[in-house]
C-alpha cells in the first residue's frame, strides 16, 4: 500500500522529531529553562530527564545511541554535582570543556584501534543520513575520525576560556550558537562531500574507455 506524498513527510518528521527528542530532551529542557527560571531548576530538569530518558531506554530496551551519551551524560555527571553542592553552579560550566575535550581525545585514540570512533556515530544516526557502510572504505572513516577529533580539541580550548571569562548566562548561549552552529556546519561540510564531491572525484579518476 502506498501511503500520500504528504503523509510519508508527516511520518519522516515524526521520526525526526522522536530521534531529537530520545538523545537530546536534557540539553534542549535546560537552554529553555535557564532562560526563564535560572541555573539550579535548569539543571534539575536537565538531570530528571536524563534519568527519565534512562529509564526509558531500559524499558523498551533501546541501545544507547552515542548521541544521547554525549549530550546527556556530561549533562548529568556536571549538573549532579552542581545540585548537590551549596555554592553556585560551578562545575557546570566546564561541561562543555570536558566533553569536546573527551571527545576529541576519544576520536583520535580510535585512531590507533580497527574501529574508528565516526563509524560508530554514523551508525547511530537516522536512516536517510545513515551513509552505506559497504560504499565507505576505512581510509576516509579513519581521514574524518581525525577531522572531528581536531575540531573537538579545537572546541574544548575555546569552551575553556569562556567558561572562565564569561558567566553561565552567556556561556549556555554562546555553547549553543558556537557548539550547534559549528557542528551543523561540519556535519553539512562531511555530508555535501560524501554525497556530491566525492563521488565526482571517484569517476574523474576513474579509468576511460577506449
Amino acid at each position: 500500500m502506498r501511503f500520500p506524498a504528504s503523509w510519508r513527510q508527516i511520518e519522516t518528521w515524526r521520526n525526526w522529531a522522536g530521534w531529537i527528542a530520545l538523545n537530546f530532551a536534557a540539553p534542549i529542557g535546560f537552554f529553555w529553562t535557564f532562560r526563564t527560571f535560572g541555573a539550579r531548576p535548569a539543571i534539575l530538569l536537565a538531570v530528571v530527564l536524563t534519568l527519565g530518558q534512562v529509564i526509558f531506554h531500559r524499558i523498551y530496551d533501546i541501545r544507547f545511541s552515542p548521541f544521547f551519551l554525549v549530550a546527556s551524560g556530561f549533562t548529568l555527571v556536571f549538573g549532579s554535582i552542581d545540585l548537590l553542592s551549596l555554592a553556585e553552579p560551578r562545575f557546570f560550566r566546564l561541561a562543555p570543556f570536558a566533553q569536546n575535550f573527551l571527545l576529541g581525545t576519544a576520536f583520535l585514540g580510535t585512531l590507533l584501534t580497527r574501529a574508528p570512533a565516526i563509524a560508530w556515530f554514523a551508525a547511530a544516526l537516522p536512516r536517510e543520513l545513515r551513509p552505506d557502510p559497504a560504499l565507505i572504505e576505512q581510509g576516509y572513516l579513519r581521514r574524518v575520525t581525525l577531522v572531528w577529533g581536531l575540531y573537538f580539541l579545537a572546541k574544548a580550548a575555546l569552551f575553556l576560556y569562556l567558561g572562565l571569562n564569561v558567566d553561565l548566562g552567556v556561556l549556555i548561549l554562546l555553547r549553543s550558537i558556537i557548539g550547534g552552529g559549528s557542528l551543523t556546519l561540519m556535519f553539512l561540510a562531511e555530508l555535501a562531500y560524501r554525497k556530491w564531491l566525492r563521488p565526482r572525484r571517484a569517476r574523474r579518476r576513474a579509468p576511460r574507455a577506449v
